[in-house]
């Protein structure tokens, strides 16, 4: 995937595998303080990282920039800029009018498609079959997404849950996210969503399970996301952004699809049950045997003769 010119996160995500140690560190470093990229000296950035000033620079030149400037100039415009809130990203939806309401609607769908087609773009099915076989291995399996990749999380738990018998969703209820994150620690691994902007309690909670020894399963939309830097496996989708070549831009809705995350973790989820072998199959009856004694579906009713 091409980086945007204007953009230094993008440029950084394409070239990381290729850094050394010392400055994906400092990539590492940039993509969790924006902020202060754009507002203090490259000398204090480097004292903060401890490393020389030289090491920003080669980062800067490593994403293609002449000068740290130059590589700080973008931090400094959000700065100024912001992003859209999701106030103004409905304002501009009310202010195309109804004659736009065609547009909106396009744009909104080609979101949702190049979001989904992103999984299959971002990731190799070598990814997905590593980061299975982690959870298959698993003592205890964690979901965790807060917010708008809640849903994420406890549609992927449920799934999960016709396979598996040990998949655990950290809802957080009562307030008890803590306690909850306490069931993990070596041994086990923790299947974690979010998007940016990013979630601090889930950012703190998967911070800390990794801590403990479990082995994070990041699902996200940048490999520079605080959740990926103590991952195993970082899954990406993509959030922005139609399909490759339509040439549509424009408001498509005042939030993020959420239809990248959901599809990564339906992958996720098919991956297990293939990996899983007879012991899936097994349970798989079990579960359907069970639904059909309690009457969890109902029946489409008789046809009258």
């Amino acid at each position: 995937m091409a980086a945007s010119p204007n953009d230094p996160q993008q440029r950084l995500q394409a070239v990381f595998a290729e850094l050394t140690p010392e400055l994906q560190r400092a990539a590492r470093w940039v993509s969790r303080h924006p902020a202060e990229v754009g507002l203090w000296s490259m000398r204090r950035q480097a004292q903060a990282l401890s490393v020389s000033p030289a090491t920003m620079l080669r980062l800067a030149r490593a994403a293609g920039y002449p000068s740290y400037d130059s590589f700080r100039a973008p931090f400094q415009q959000a700065l100024t800029t912001g992003g859209d809130s999701l106030r103004q990203k409905a304002a501009k939806l009310q202010a195309a009018g109804p004659r736009n309401n065609r547009f909106a609607h396009d744009a909104l769908s080609e979101l949702q498609s190049g979001a989904v087609q992103s999984v299959r773009a971002l990731n190799t099915p070598a990814q997905f079959d590593a980061a299975a076989q982690t959870m298959l291995g698993a003592r205890l399996v964690g979901f965790l997404g807060s917010r708008s990749s809640f849903g994420t999380a406890f549609q992927m738990r449920y799934a999960y849950q016709l396979v598996q018998r040990n998949g655990v969703l950290l809802d957080g209820c009562g307030s008890t996210l803590h306690e909850q994150a306490d069931l993990l620690g070596a041994g086990d691994a923790l299947v974690v969503v979010s998007q940016s902007p990013y979630a601090t309690q889930t950012i703190r909670a998967a911070r800390d399970i990794a801590a403990r020894g479990a082995a994070v399963i990041a699902l996200t939309d940048d490999a520079l996301s605080p959740l990926a830097l103590n991952a195993r496996h970082v899954l990406l989708f993509r959030t922005e952004g139609g399909q490759v070549g339509s040439g549509r831009k424009g408001p498509g809705s005042f939030f993020h699809t959420m239809a990248g995350p959901l599809a990564l973790a339906e992958h996720l989820v098919a991956r297990c049950a293939v990996a899983g072998g007879k012991e899936i199959l097994n349970r798989l009856d079990e579960v359907e045997l069970r639904m059909r004694d309690e009457l969890t579906y109902g029946s489409p009713p008789a046809k009258r003769g």
